[in-house]
């Protein structure tokens, strides 16, 4: 089985407005999945994928999986993961990205009774799952459903996915719970989820480690060394990696000047927030924001190496 790789990546899918779903689908998908990477990486979205054809191994945080024809693995936000087919083959799959926030928002809103929210979020995003279509075949059925009116985008689709997405939050929610008795291999993320939670809300005000360890109830020496083995980051890192991805977001969609963008993504000053920006996109925001191919991009797909040495 294939050691955990070491390094990590972020990438960002931006989903369009009024919409909950972005879908990846096509032939375009069939491709030497692995080739030439050695690093995890992690979505700001839940990805769920669907397996046609191939053979290979799907790297799940701390677990190997070996996938084929008609497995799925649904992955939560912010959750180290990978697939690596097999040496000089390819493998097609299909992958779409899930805004559950909004989601849940929806089931909110219209269920009779009070949800917790932010307890169903903590399930569904506490560990990925990886079967066949066989072992679920109700929400893997969903899942295709989800699949299919993505692809004809037919007559009030946007509609029709708003009932087939609360089917699907039901479904996983009822998986998990039938887990719920099997010893947890990824109790760790679970822990630091909330402080995901926080960035993802909090990213433009001043964040401090002690914050995010008490969001989690837990110290700051242990969250620091919990969040460093699920993530494989720092929990600073990680802060600006969300702060540069909002950015990149306002340069290409507001006419803000770049201190009005720096100040709004939670930087004191124009040169921290340059500096930091050019760790990670290699040149500055001016430079960035200038480049026809970003300003050719109806949608933002990131694709961030971690680095070290942010300020």
């Amino acid at each position: 089985m294939a050691k955990k790789k070491p390094k990590m990546e972020f990438r960002y899918y931006e989903i369009e407005p009024n919409e909950q779903v972005r879908a990846l689908l096509g032939e375009s998908w069939r491709r030497s999945y692995g080739k030439d990477i050695d690093n995890l990486h992690f979505h700001n979205y839940m990805e769920v994928g669907i397996c046609y054809e191939g053979h290979g191994e799907s790297t799940l945080c701390d677990s190997v999986k070996i996938f084929e024809k008609d497995c799925v693995i649904i992955v939560p936000p912010n959750y180290p993961h990978s697939n690596t087919a097999d040496l000089g083959t390819t493998a097609y799959w299909e992958w779409m990205y899930l805004d559950i926030d909004s989601v849940l928002q929806d089931m909110k809103e219209l269920s009779s009774s009070k949800l917790d929210t932010d307890y169903l979020r903590g399930v569904m995003y506490e560990s990925a799952l990886f079967f066949y279509r066989q072992e679920y075949p109700d929400i893997s059925d969903t899942i295709l459903k989800i699949r299919d009116e993505c692809d004809k985008k037919a007559y009030m689709y946007k509609e029709t996915l708003k009932g087939i997405l609360q089917s699907f939050v039901v479904e996983l929610l009822r998986i998990h719970n039938v887990q719920g008795d099997m010893p947890r291999k990824s109790t760790r993320n679970f822990q630091i989820a909330p402080a995901l939670s926080y960035v993802k809300e909090h990213y433009h005000e001043e964040i401090k480690i002690q914050n995010l360890a008490q969001v989690c109830g837990i110290s700051e020496t242990h969250f620091r060394r919990i969040f460093q083995e699920c993530m494989n980051i720092g929990p600073n890192d990680y802060i600006n990696v969300i702060r540069i991805q909002e950015a990149s977001r306002l340069l290409l969609k507001s006419f803000a000047t770049m201190e009005e963008i720096a100040f709004r993504v939670g930087y004191g000053d124009v040169s921290t927030f340059t500096r930091n920006f050019k760790k990670m996109f290699g040149m500055t925001p001016y430079q960035w924001k200038r480049s026809p191919d970003n300003h050719s991009r109806q949608l933002l797909d990131f694709k961030i190496s971690v680095l070290r040495g942010w300020e």
